[in-house]
């Protein structure tokens, strides 16, 4: 990275044009003033137990509005904390290479230039070997019995380098329906935005409350704040007769928004999370520095597209990555 004076400051991390992190901000004279939610967009908490967003209706003890939101996964305790400890220490074999925006990478895949639309297996030599276990664990999930990856990605996020990832589209060309993370270290949040206002019509609900009971909760981000509420066995009881009839005879009261929505998918420590469907193909995923707490890794699986399928265009090049991916010999490409 360039600043007006010609210093280069991607020595000292991976930034490039206008990605920037803390390890290079204290350099430049322009930083991006915010990585957090954009004004006015309404904010909402993913619930995985109903499959909806909910978002606290300002002004109300109790009333709260849903949002359908197909297309996610989360199976929390996907691993215990004697094989994070495992992944973690052979992970930590491997030389991690410095990335934008404050992130620290790993790869296992071919050699890709999206914009050409190119590949070649280069230095892929397979996943690495402990992806042969998780990748059968994944399979006993109905969403994931047929998912074939044919890359991973270890990113690590660390708060003291101002660590995120801008709202984007993973590339749609070479990777296919499901995007896998299993979540390493610490507890995050994944947040899901629209690429503009007017794209994405959600059909909004006014309810009392989620059936698995919500209960406020201080704000901890830029995502969660005091006024979205998270999932709790714990039923309301902040509430009094007079509120709860108020928000009931509201239930049925139906409003739609234009993307001027933000959901918010918290990713607790050890979980799996798989992104598909509309998730994947209608809104950008991020995520927000504020939402770094503390060092995090993330295993992310990819599949191929259907164009590099049994039947598609590149089915041979799809074949041959397939077979040295599931090699599960791979060592980090440098």
């Amino acid at each position: 990275m360039d600043d007006s004076t010609g210093h280069d400051f991607a020595k000292t991390c991976g930034c490039k044009g206008i990605r920037t992190c803390l390890l290079c901000e204290g350099e430049i004279t322009t930083v991006k003033t915010s990585q957090g939610n954009a004004e006015g967009l309404m904010r909402y908490l993913y619930c995985n137990q109903c499959h909806k967003a909910w978002r606290h209706i300002e002004g109300s003890q109790c009333q709260t509005e849903e949002m359908d939101f197909p297309g996610v996964l989360v199976v929390e305790d996907f691993i215990t904390p004697e094989e994070e400890a495992d992944i973690v220490t052979v992970i930590e074999g491997a030389e991690w290479k410095m990335s934008q925006s404050g992130r620290k990478k790993q790869d296992f895949g071919p050699k890709v230039n999206f914009k050409k639309k190119k590949l070649k297996l280069g230095g892929f030599t397979g996943l690495p070997n402990f992806s042969a276990s998780l990748l059968d664990r994944m399979k006993s999930h109905d969403l994931l019995k047929d998912f074939t990856p044919v890359e991973q990605c270890h990113l690590e996020y660390d708060p003291s380098r101002g660590s995120a990832i801008d709202p984007h589209f993973d590339d749609f060309w070479l990777w296919g329906e499901r995007l896998v993370t299993v979540n390493l270290l610490a507890d995050s949040v994944l947040t899901m935005s629209c690429e503009e206002k007017g794209k994405v019509e959600v059909t909004i609900q006014q309810t009392s409350d989620c059936d698995h009971g919500k209960k406020p909760v201080a704000r901890t981000s830029s995502t969660l704040d005091s006024e979205i509420l998270v999932p709790s066995n714990e039923a309301l009881t902040v509430a009094d007769s007079q509120d709860m009839t108020s928000s009931q005879d509201m239930s049925e009261s139906n409003s739609l928004r234009y993307c001027d929505a933000e959901v918010a998918i918290p990713m607790p420590r050890r979980s799996l999370l798989v992104v598909y469907g509309d998730a994947r193909h209608k809104w950008m995923h991020a995520i927000h520095r504020e939402d770094i707490t503390g060092r995090r890794i993330a295993v992310t699986l990819r599949e191929l597209s259907s164009e590099f399928g049994a039947e598609g265009a590149h089915s041979q090049t799809g074949k041959e990555l397939i077979d040295v991916a599931l090699s599960f010999g791979g060592s980090a490409i440098s």
